[in-house]
């Protein structure tokens, strides 16, 4: 079941992303904080702000950002901060992702 604003020229399953639950999309910020709250990832505070723990994970891990090097973009990227991934290597872990 999909909820929220879908454009329907960009699908998941156009992606080979298929076999899901419940997607949702775009949501209005109410819409998101209610599916929140009832996932249980948050709680609403005293004047109603949504309210979340994120316990070791505090900050921002510029060492997970990958991007894949091709040539198109090899000169654009500031590879200092961005590890470089191969094509090969993200259809692998693409693969791997669909898998699980």
């Amino acid at each position: 079941m999909t909820f929220g604003r879908v454009n329907p020229k960009f699908s998941l399953e156009d992606q080979g992303i298929t076999g899901l639950g419940e997607v949702f999309y775009n949501l209005i910020e109410p819409a998101l904080v209610e599916a929140a709250v009832k996932n249980g990832e948050g709680t609403l505070g005293r004047g109603g702000a949504f309210l979340v723990t994120t316990g070791k994970f505090t900050g921002r891990s510029p060492k997970d950002k990958h991007v894949v090097k091709t040539d198109s973009v090899a000169d654009t990227i500031w590879w200092d901060n961005n590890a470089e991934m191969t094509p090969e290597g993200f259809d692998a872990l693409y693969e791997d992702m669909i898998a699980h």
